[in-house]
């Protein structure tokens, strides 16, 4: 480039290197250069002290920034464990825990938060209480139900099972809970009624039969709860197992009464139209058929007076006046009285007494009736050359009497029925017997209702056994 420098430069060059002003120029230049040192030498210096002043700065502030850090971390930490210790007693009361205490950081710290919480503790508890208290009682209520009550919600689930309900439908109220009423209980028409309930408003009632643990016949009564939509439904239950037994019963007894009466009637209207339509100039038939009237008559006298005591016995002014009675004196009565029955047929009657009297509260005439239908009861279902034999003896507090005999025997199967009116395990030798099929009724009820108790053991073909207990009387 030095080689090809313009003439323009050169001129200039030369210019001033002839020019008398060449020296000062080199004077300016000198100058310029000093005062660029100088500034340099100073840049330098301040840039030192700018320096320190920068970073003795930097550390203050950072100085300062861990003391804020510091006092912020204390202060956070003071008020934050005031704080947890509060939440942590929330937590209990969430969990029905309502006598913890409320820590001391917290009420020194938040005092106004802290006695709002005391009061807010004891009301809830109060309230608490109050619903645990109605929840119990309403628990009780249900339970003494003698109706079972089971409470569903929307899906069927069960929410609530009263004991009779658990009883009933053979539940467990703790597995209950939660569950769906036609998984336990195991019925289309229950599920069929519950499922229109919680449609319409009405209730619905009816009959149902379950078979756990037994067989029982229900009286159904299903409705929603209230709301919109239902919330679910109520079930309520009565076991009329018993009713509809005592109805079957009553239906049985008035068509047996019935043919009992029927019966001798009927026989001595044929027998009196006989007599009337010339049978009585008849010698040969004529006494046969009066005592054929004689014998239905006496019969038909002997189920009417039976069915006289039986209605007596069950109203509540018949009860026996329990009176101290002497078993001794009313058992050899009672033999003394069946004595001729048991000679006709050679059956042996005997009576085994303990040493010491047996006194019961009972009141002679009813202890006699009993006494007089088991061993009448006993001769006529008695083999010839049986026995009978009548013992007693005090047990405790009770007065046990045993009526034995070694006749033909009951069937298992008919001892569960064996009191009841008019039922007989042979109809046709019952009535051979001259047999009511009222004594063993009428036996039941005066023992019932002299507070006393009768059991019956049996083999067919072995003969029978009758235990009665009575209360022994009191000393005067």
């Amino acid at each position: 480039m030095n080689a090809t420098r313009s003439s323009t430069t050169e001129n200039a060059l030369a210019t001033n290197a002839s020019s008398p002003w060449g020296g000062w120029t080199a004077v300016y230049r000198l100058g310029i250069a000093v005062i660029g040192v100088l500034i340099l030498v100073v840049s330098f210096t301040l840039r030192d002290h700018i320096s320190a002043v920068l970073w003795s700065t930097a550390a203050a502030i950072g100085i300062l920034m861990v003391i804020s850090w510091l006092v912020h971390f204390l202060v956070e930490r003071r008020m934050r464990q005031p704080l947890q210790d509060l939440a942590l007693v929330l937590e209990k009361m969430t969990e029905g825990r309502f006598d913890m205490p409320l820590p001391a950081t917290t009420a020194v710290a938040y005092p106004g938060l802290a006695e709002s919480l005391a009061k807010m503790s004891m009301l809830v508890a109060g309230r608490m209480r109050q619903l645990k208290t109605e929840r119990d009682q309403l628990r009780i209520v249900i339970d003494s139900l003698a109706e079972g009550v089971i409470a569903v919600d929307s899906e069927q689930r069960i929410i609530l099972a009263g004991g009779a309900a658990c009883r009933m439908f053979g539940l467990t109220e703790g597995t209950a809970l939660g569950r769906p009423i036609w998984e336990l209980i195991r019925n289309p028409q229950l599920q069929e009624w519950i499922a229109t309930a919680l449609k319409q408003s009405a209730p619905i009632q009816g009959e149902m039969q379950i078979h756990t643990p037994k067989t029982r016949i229900l009286a159904m009564s299903v409705a929603r709860l209230a709301g919109k939509p239902a919330p679910g439904a109520v079930v309520v239950a009565h076991d009329i197992t018993e009713i509809r037994r005592l109805e079957k019963v009553r239906q049985e007894f008035v068509a047996n009464a019935s043919h009992e009466l029927k019966t001798p009637i009927t026989s001595i209207r044929a027998y009196v139209e006989t007599l009337l339509n010339g049978a009585i100039d008849d010698d040969n038939h004529r006494i046969k058929f009066l005592n054929t009237i004689d014998e239905q008559a006496g019969r038909l006298d002997a189920t009417v007076r039976d069915l006289l005591t039986l209605a007596h016995i069950e109203a509540d002014d018949a009860n026996p006046t329990p009176a101290p009675t002497d078993i001794a004196h009313i058992a050899q009565r009672c033999k003394e009285h069946h004595r001729p029955a048991a000679d006709r047929k050679s059956v042996t009657v005997t009576l085994h007494a303990p040493e010491t009297p047996v006194i019961v509260a009972i009141g002679d005439e009813a202890l006699d009736t009993i006494l007089s239908n088991l061993v009448d009861n006993a001769i006529k279902y008695t083999s010839e050359e049986g026995s009978v034999t009548v013992s007693w003896y005090a047990d405790d507090s009770q007065g046990v009497i045993e009526v034995e005999d070694t006749g033909i025997g009951i069937p298992q199967k008919h001892l569960d029925r064996i009191f009841e009116r008019f039922y007989r395990v042979d109809r046709g030798r019952s009535r051979d017997q001259g047999g009511t099929g009222l004594g063993l009724a009428i036996v039941k009820h005066m023992v019932q209702s002299a507070d006393g108790s009768i059991e019956i053991s049996s083999t067919v073909g072995r003969g029978t056994t009758f235990t009665l207990r009575f209360p022994l009387a009191q000393p005067s």
